[in-house]
């Protein structure tokens, strides 16, 4: 989007917001678990064609000296499921409002897709506003991300301090065929996650269209699988 007029557009055409979560977020340790990536207010610049001035104060919030649009761009893993997004600002402006809203702009500028919409509303004070973002696959080849804040607002009472998703990773879906049909068929209970380490070039079986599921695992066959998963690396 390169206008305000244009972020309102999309803001007014995005899915009803969800109430604010107390527990919108939560420290989470381990791959599975969702992980949350912050964008710092002093990282979005003025949208294009937006000539309205930032105005910044000692703790790193943003401000603007009228309604203005600023962005962001999001680097999140190809992969994760996005799941919420978080908007930490301070609307005291009785006519205040700050939308912060998770854009996806598909490859060759084929199409813009709103994917989660945050607002302040019209309620004065200082808070954590959270929108649930519906399930989306981060997928960087075929699109990028944008973070948008629209701030409706005269000074410094009406700014926003960061912007924060959260998100998950996940394990690829089960392919239609089988790598190691001997003993790893479509149908195994293992399948998908044996799949995962044979596409990702993790493993390669103990023999030819074999993997040996109930095999035990040797310290050495440990190391390759550790190894090669972190993609562990160290200077000759």
């Amino acid at each position: 989007m390169n206008s305000r007029a244009g972020a309102m557009a999309m803001i007014c055409g995005a899915l009803a917001v969800a109430p604010a979560a107390a527990d919108g977020m939560q420290d989470a340790y381990g791959t599975a678990s969702p992980t949350v990536h912050t964008i710092q207010a002093y990282e979005f610049l003025p949208a294009a064609g937006d000539a309205t001035s930032l105005i910044a104060n000692n703790f790193g919030s943003r401000a603007c000296a009228g309604p203005c649009l600023l962005v962001a761009p999001v680097m999140l893993p190809s992969g994760a499921i996005v799941e919420d997004l978080e908007l930490e600002a301070c609307d005291t402006e009785l006519l205040g409002q700050l939308v912060a809203t998770l854009t996806r702009v598909g490859s060759l500028e084929t199409a813009t897709t709103v994917l989660g919409t945050a607002t302040s509303g019209l309620t004065p004070g200082c808070a954590l506003f959270h929108a649930a973002v519906p399930p989306h696959t981060i997928d960087n080849r075929t699109g990028t991300y944008t973070a948008q804040v629209l701030i409706v607002g005269t000074g410094l009472t009406t700014r926003f301090q960061a912007v924060r998703l959260s998100y998950r990773l996940q394990v690829s879906a089960a392919p239609a065929t089988a790598t190691f049909p001997s003993d790893v068929p479509t149908t195994h209970p293992f399948f998908r996650f044996v799949e995962a380490l044979a596409r990702a070039g993790i493993t390669g079986g103990c023999a030819t269209g074999s993997y040996c599921p109930d095999a035990p695992v040797t310290r050495g066959q440990m190391a390759v699988f550790l190894a090669t998963a972190l993609g562990l690396h160290f200077p000759n």
